[in-house]
């Protein structure tokens, strides 16, 4: 099963803005143990935020999965639509990802891996 994913909220290479990008979606949010795969992938998992060129953010309710690619991935930017491979019911590290440009003549930019899955969530204050 292939699953194409618009990245809307993409941003290009890795500078500084993306740096800040990456600490404001992950502010008053602690790391979980990270994971193989994300149970019931479904539609809020099928946009990822691209911060750079090998880090996704998947939006899952309250919680965000941050996956760090196992190395950098070329064309994750802005104009990129996101195309991923799932061989299985579930977003699993391994799965593969590849990139098409927007307005470009469809081919297929190189197969990068996904990493581990780790989970962010909102740090409860006591009152």
């Amino acid at each position: 099963m292939i699953r194409l994913t618009l990245a809307a909220l993409a941003l290009g290479a890795a500078t500084s803005s993306d740096t800040r990008d990456l600490d404001a979606a992950l502010k008053d949010r602690t790391p979980g143990a990270p994971q193989n795969c994300l149970r019931g992938f479904g539609s809020q998992t099928q946009n990822p935020q691209i911060i750079d060129d090998h880090t996704l953010l998947y939006p899952d309710g309250s919680r965000i999965w941050r996956n760090d690619l196992p190395a950098a991935c070329p064309g994750l930017d802005s104009n990129a639509i996101l195309v991923t491979e799932v061989r299985s019911g579930q977003l699993c590290q391994n799965d593969q990802i590849y990139t098409l440009q927007r307005g470009g003549i469809g081919i297929p930019g190189p197969r990068c891996r996904l990493g581990m899955f780790t989970p962010y969530s909102k740090v409860k204050r006591a009152r």
